[in-house]
């Protein structure tokens, strides 16, 4: 089983990650959200505190979407040799309101410099937009993130 759909990638022993969990990404748990790169916290809020959110997921314009990270690669260094500036992949970020009303933005390390294909983005762009309205989804996260992981798959086809 793969272990990952889209930006949704299961971090063994803690939840689901939203993003590359070797960059910055924010680990989705049971009890809150972590702003964190690799194993370093730089943020974290309850999901108590938690009074809107939106998660923001590039949306690939291919299908091809190993292919034109591999072009991706390969002309960048290129580019830069001649000056024009580098390709950037395009940032996945989730905002938050607090019930404070205090705002957050953090930003994830994408998987894919050319964003996610559509047919990962149709099952879990949902399931994050449930999330937090959701304490039943959140406490499977806490019991068996895999099992979560594996419905989205499913879902996937």
């Amino acid at each position: 089983m793969s272990t990952r759909v889209g930006p949704v990638q299961l971090v063994e022993g803690h939840g689901l990650a939203f993003g590359n969990p070797d960059g910055m990404h924010v680990l989705i748990t049971r009890e809150e959200l972590l702003w964190r790169e690799s194993n370093h916290v730089h943020d974290a809020l309850d999901w108590d505190e938690v009074a809107i959110i939106d998660w923001v997921v590039p949306n690939a314009r291919t299908g091809f979407v190993r292919l034109a990270d591999a072009f991706v690669q390969k002309v960048s260094p290129a580019l830069d040799a001649v000056g024009i500036r580098r390709v950037e992949p395009q940032l996945a970020r989730v905002r938050v309101t607090s019930v404070a009303g205090d705002e957050v933005e953090w930003t994830a390390t994408p998987h894919h410099a050319a964003g996610y294909p559509a047919a990962d983005l149709r099952v879990v762009v949902p399931f994050l937009g449930q999330l937090r309205g959701s304490p039943v989804m959140r406490a499977r996260l806490g019991t068996d993130p895999r099992a979560t992981l594996a419905e989205l798959q499913r879902q996937r086809g």
